[in-house]
């Protein structure tokens, strides 16, 4: 009797103990380029507790976004939001795709010295960007070429990320930059002038998204599919409560409330209600160089969107 009872004990305890595992938390490391608005939706999917309903205990980790993409075939990062760099990754061969696309518009804005006082001007000039072929700059030459101009009359000089792009602007090392909210605001307040925007780029053009390699894709669809399912659920709640997300912009990025109203009034416009962007809108980012196919892969998206009652 007594080694049945034993032999019943022992399993009891190893069953508990693989439950108490099976409960721990995943550990997962997100990286993003630099602090904006942009990142909102994964920060609340933290603060909300949509990425821990999915097991997951998220790090947001800031990295140069030229290292992105290795470290995420490294497997020093689990995802990577960073848009720009991460694309050109893939098309020069990087096995990465994009599961999801947060911000599909460009939030940024050009914003000159004084002396500057209109696009014809910049002629010749030196604009301050986060990392040469990065977002931004991708933003400043749609701006440019919106307002009828070629991209090429401004020289693009990696600087980092906006706080020292600001500052960069404020000393004269560059005449132009391009930066997203509340930054855009500083600068105006300061005398700076803004001479283009949002509503001069006809593209898409997505600043962030959720990029992850390959081999995770296929080797662990799941733990994929668990992070975009939190990612969704965030861009839902951003769109439905206001009165939550302004103060959390507020304390993110230390902006005002009226800063940060008007940054929440710009993300709705900008941010993805389905985490999709069509073919054609990857045709034109990828110039043709890649098929849609090769750089994003939206099955576990869709199947997200049916559980959510996304459309």
């Amino acid at each position: 009797m007594m080694p049945r009872m034993m032999i019943l004990l022992f399993v009891c305890w190893l069953f508990a103990g693989e439950d108490a595992t099976a409960a721990q938390p995943v550990k997962v490391r997100i990286s993003y380029s630099s602090r904006s608005n942009s990142n909102t939706p994964f920060q609340l999917a933290i603060d909300k507790g949509f990425f821990a309903e999915e097991g997951m205990e998220v790090e947001l980790i800031q990295v140069n976004p030229r290292l992105g993409p290795t470290a995420v075939i490294n497997g020093d990062l689990d995802f990577t939001t960073t848009f720009g760099t991460t694309l050109r990754a893939i098309i020069g061969g990087f096995p990465i795709k994009f599961v999801a696309v947060s911000v599909r518009k460009s939030e940024h804005f050009l914003v000159v010295r004084p002396e500057i006082k209109e696009i014809r001007d910049l002629n010749g000039k030196k604009l301050g960007v986060a990392t040469l072929f990065g977002s931004d700059q991708r933003a400043a030459e749609e701006m440019i070429r919106g307002k009828g101009f070629s991209p090429t009359m401004i020289k693009p000089v990696a600087l980092g990320e906006a706080p020292v792009r600001a500052q960069a602007l404020r000393s004269g090392v560059v005449e132009a930059v391009s930066v997203s909210p509340p930054f855009d605001l500083a600068l105006k307040a300061e005398g700076f002038r803004v001479l283009a925007g949002p509503q001069d780029v006809e593209i898409a053009l997505p600043t962030s998204g959720l990029a992850v390699s390959n081999r995770t894709l296929q080797q662990n669809p799941q733990f994929v599919k668990r992070a975009v399912h939190a990612l969704m659920k965030s861009h839902r709640y951003v769109f439905e409560n206001k009165k939550e997300i302004v103060p959390l912009m507020i304390r993110y990025l230390a902006q005002t409330p009226e800063v940060a109203e008007r940054s929440y009034d710009l993300l709705l416009i900008s941010l993805t209600r389905n985490g999709e962007i069509t073919d054609r809108e990857w045709d034109i980012l990828t110039e043709k160089k890649k098929a849609a196919d090769e750089v994003r892969d939206f099955s576990l998206l869709r199947e997200v969107q049916k559980e959510l009652k996304i459309k």
